[in-house]
Formats: structure tokens, sequence, C-alpha cells
């Protein structure tokens, strides 16, 4: 199975969660179970998301190879797989995935809103859309906090990006590698995306360079991007009841291939 693939495997339960599984039980148990949906969908778009750029970082690392592009997809996969996994983690209460999906939803509004204050073509979100999203949040009886009448938290706290990728995934030192890459940092372009091919012929006291990615790198970014991506999967699957012990050694196959073994692959598949 080509991890490319694994959609496959939610694609078929037509995103229907198997009997009895956490996902099953929360939608049967919650008081307002189109909440749980919600923050259903949001974790499995996020791992669409996920799955795109990995699709495109495969594609940047084919013939002819690119040497830039490939960190700042790695990076993506990275924020999404994180994202989609504080939404989807198996192991929280419905309380507190409906808590998250709410910091989401409000994280979303609030970077509609400073996008169009930016934009003058872009129209913000309205604000009944702030008032709608607060009576929600008042109604489950989530944390909330209010500022001229405009929503600043419900719910939960919504981590930064890099935190996500520590607490989520382990791995925010990767992050903030792939971070330096993506805003073209020069110590990190010439370190990662360029070689250096000898002397300059003009200045002895310089080096040429051009552009090129070691296999070392390639091995690098393959492995961080793919077990994000497995830990990302796994949780949906374990979440809606489909990890099974078949899936797993699919899994693992691929996993393998990474270097992704032992304690490293536990983690992925939430063992």
């Amino acid at each position: 199975m080509h991890l490319m693939e694994s959609a496959s495997l939610i694609n078929a339960s037509n995103h229907e969660p198997v009997k009895s599984s956490v996902a099953d039980n929360e939608l049967n148990s919650f008081k307002r179970p189109i909440a749980i949906k919600t923050a259903q969908d949001q974790s499995y778009i996020l791992l669409e998301s996920a799955s795109d750029y990995m699709s495109c970082l495969i594609k940047s690392l084919t013939e002819p190879v690119e040497t830039i592009a490939p960190w700042s997809l790695t990076r993506s996969i990275l924020e999404a797989s994180a994202l989609s996994i504080w939404i989807g983690n198996p192991n929280l209460s419905a309380e507190e995935r409906v808590n998250r999906s709410l910091a989401l939803r409000l994280n979303g509004l609030q970077e509609q809103d400073r996008l169009a204050k930016n934009e003058l073509s872009m129209d913000g979100p309205p604000k009944e859309q702030f008032i709608k999203l607060l009576n929600l949040a008042e109604e489950l009886g989530a944390e909330t906090k209010v500022k001229d009448e405009i929503p600043t938290k419900l719910g939960t706290h919504f981590p930064s990006t890099t935190d996500l990728c520590g607490s989520e995934l382990n791995d925010s030192k990767a992050y903030r590698v792939l971070s330096a890459m993506a805003h073209s940092q020069a110590f990190a372009m010439q370190q990662l995306g360029f070689q250096i091919i000898g002397p300059s012929e003009d200045d002895s006291e310089r080096f040429d360079a051009e552009k090129g990615i070691t296999n070392i790198s390639i091995a690098y970014l393959c492995q961080h991007a793919g077990r994000a991506y497995i830990r990302a999967l796994c949780a949906r699957l374990k979440y809606f009841g489909y990890l099974t012990g078949e899936v797993v050694q699919m899994i693992r196959k691929r996993a393998d291939i990474l270097k992704i073994t032992g304690k490293e692959f536990r983690y992925c598949i939430w063992s």
C-alpha cells in the first residue's frame, strides 16, 4: 500500500465510523452531535491537505528534482498533520474535541478578518458569524472570552504551529529547520538548497555554488513528512475504528522503507 493510497481506507467507509468506535460513541452520546461531526470534518480536511502536499513532495523529489520547494512542502505536511491530530486525537474527550474545534473555527474567522483589513478587495466575516459561534460555545458550556461583543477565546487556547508540531508530532526542531527554508533564510538556503562546487575563479575568498540537494536531505524530508502523515492518518483510523492489525501491517511496510521503526513506529500508530 502506497501512503498516498491510504485515503482509500477512509473513503471506503463513506466517512462513517465503525460501530462502538470512539467516533461512533461520541456521535451517539454528545448532547450536540453536529458539533462532533464538525470537529471530525475539520480533522479530515486537514488530513486531505497533508495528503495533497505529500503528493506534491513526491513530485518535487522526482527527476528533475527541486532543491528548495521540498522543504516548504514538508513544512506544510507537518502543519496540516499536527492540526489534524490536535482535533482528531483518538484519546481526547468529546468535550475537549469540541473545545478545540471551536478554537480552530474562531482562529479561522480571526485570520479572515485580519486578511480583509489588509486586502481592500476582500470582505471580512460579518460580526454575526462571530456572535453565532459565541452563542454556540455558550450553549455547549465552553469557556469564552469576549471584547466589544466579539469573542477573543472560545473553548481553549489555540496554540502556535511550532507548539502544535511539538505537542502532536514531537517534531518542533524539524519544523524550525523547515521554516527557515520556507522563509528563505540565507543560512539555511546556502546549506540545504545549494551545494558548493569549488573556489571561485574570480575571487579566492569566495566559493561557487549551484542548486543541489543531498541524498541525506532527501531522506530527512521523506522521513519527517512520512512520520507526520502516518501519525495523522492513524489517528483518524483509530478514532473511527479502522486501525486493525491488517491495516497496521500494510502501513508498516511503507514505514520500514522510511526507516520509521521501533518506538517511532509505535508512536505513529498510537500504540
